[in-house]
């Protein structure tokens, strides 16, 4: 019984909150337009917060390099098998870039995070905060190369380092680190509004989802739904997961592991998909039914490896 409410206590306030977000859209209070200048705030300004605090607050002692190499093998191989796996399969360029990513790119940040704290509170942020020093730039690379050649276009070499080194969450890193190295501690009264302005982060961002949640043309691509679901959020994690635990991963270095690989698609993979023409519909569905399959399946990993004394409390 224990394991099954540190289980649903990871997964159930990210269920609430999506559920009023979307409940407050329904009524109306909230429109399109509204939506989107709300989710450019909460990503430049609160998670970028939130990834600033975490990397702020952490000992970097106790960063393993070990996890942070097995989270790159991991990716670059998922990559691999997802963009094999759709060449196979899928013949429309169009779709192509759009289920690549789907498959591989994880909704870490907004859904990762809540899930870690929830289990080992705001100081076990850190962990997942050193493993976006890979997965953002990594995401956002292949992500503009993948979506790029599907539409026939080249990027530039400088246009992309740009994009990248200005994406809030690279700022935000390099800034933490900063203030690490040089021993820069802000005032008391800072850090205050640094964890207030933090934690309003995630809260906000699941709010936003939710709200987003639009379930037109879930029919027209329920094969594509099935199998994106099935390999984000089964299959990866099935394989990814074992060899983690095979390797010595435990606690919050695991649970980190898990809110990798075994979140749903990502929000920006729509937003991509939109700037380079790729099929948008379809990104938006994935996120959609990924995220609300998520709250199962995330449950039952949590609850798996909890069971198995895998997680154990601090």
């Amino acid at each position: 019984m224990e394991n099954f409410l540190v289980s649903l206590r990871a997964v159930f306030p990210m269920f609430a909150i999506m559920s009023i977000g979307y409940l407050v859209r329904r009524q109306g209070m909230l429109d399109e337009t509204s939506l989107k200048k709300m989710n450019s705030v909460c990503f430049q300004v609160f998670l970028t917060a939130v990834m600033f605090r975490s990397i702020y607050q952490m000992d970097l002692k106790t960063v393993d390099g070990k996890l942070l190499a097995f989270g790159l093998v991991s990716i670059l191989i998922m990559m691999a098998v997802s963009y094999l796996l759709v060449m196979r399969l899928e013949k429309e360029n169009k779709r192509r870039g759009v289920l690549i990513q789907a498959l591989y790119r994880s909704n870490f940040v907004v859904l990762g995070f809540p899930v870690v704290s929830a289990v080992y509170g705001e100081a076990g942020l850190g962990v997942p905060a050193m493993m976006t020093c890979i997965t953002t730039p990594l995401y956002n690379v292949v992500s503009v190369l993948v979506l790029s050649y599907f539409q026939g276009s080249r990027p530039k070499p400088l246009a992309l380092a740009k994009e990248v080194i200005r994406n809030p969450y690279i700022l935000a890193t390099i800034v933490g680190f900063g203030f690490h190295i040089l021993g820069i501690r802000l005032p008391s009264l800072l850090e205050d509004v640094v964890d207030q302005v933090a934690g309003v982060g995630n809260p906000l961002a699941i709010f936003i989802l939710g709200a987003s949640f639009s379930f037109g043309n879930i029919s027209a691509y329920k094969k594509y739904l099935t199998g994106c679901c099935l390999m984000r959020l089964v299959v990866f994690p099935g394989i990814f997961l074992s060899a983690a635990v095979l390797l010595g991963f435990r606690g919050v270095e695991l649970l980190t592991l898990v809110a990798l690989f075994a979140t749903p698609t990502a929000i920006a993979s729509h937003v991509m998909a939109q700037h380079f023409n790729g099929d948008s519909d379809l990104a938006g569905v994935e996120v959609v039914i990924s995220t609300l399959v998520s709250l199962v399946t995330l449950f039952l990993w949590i609850f798996c490896f909890k069971s198995f004394g895998l997680l154990p409390a601090v």
